[in-house]
């Protein structure tokens, strides 16, 4: 009876993926998306690699460069982490919390949005730092 019952399950959860009932993706954790922000912002990678952290792909790479110009310039007098990840629909809303000493931290709504079965920055959140935390040019 167990071979029986265990044999069933299986074409249940078969049938289930062969009729493309997908699985709930989990959203990822504010230190995932720190990571997947720092992949956006590393200019050692390839365009290629940084374009697919970015919903505008190719088209937002400009924007990740000047964020990262400034990243570099000013790194070693501030630092900045994601925080609060929230999945909200197929959106993952967060905060980007930016703390230069003798300043304070300041925070910055941004979101990723799930494309293709991936968590990509939004192209808004991308000029939010570009523009508000970076004081660089957005281009997407």
């Amino acid at each position: 009876m167990r071979p029986l019952v265990i044999a069933l399950a299986t074409l249940a959860v078969g049938g289930a993926a062969a009729t493309g009932v997908a699985a709930a993706q989990t959203a990822p954790s504010a230190d995932e998306l720190t990571g997947k922000l720092q992949r956006a912002l590393n200019t050692s990678l390839s365009a290629d690699e940084r374009a697919s952290e970015l919903e505008g792909g190719s088209a937002a790479v400009a924007t990740a460069d000047n964020i990262a110009a400034v990243m570099d310039r000013y790194g070693s007098m501030m630092s900045w982490r994601v925080q609060n990840a929230t999945q909200n629909g197929d959106q993952v809303d967060a905060q980007l919390a930016v703390t230069v000493p003798l300043f304070g931290t300041r925070t910055h709504q941004i979101y990723w949005v799930n494309r293709d079965g991936a968590w990509k920055l939004s192209n808004p959140s991308a000029c939010v730092i570009a523009r508000d935390a970076a004081g660089a040019a957005c281009t997407v």
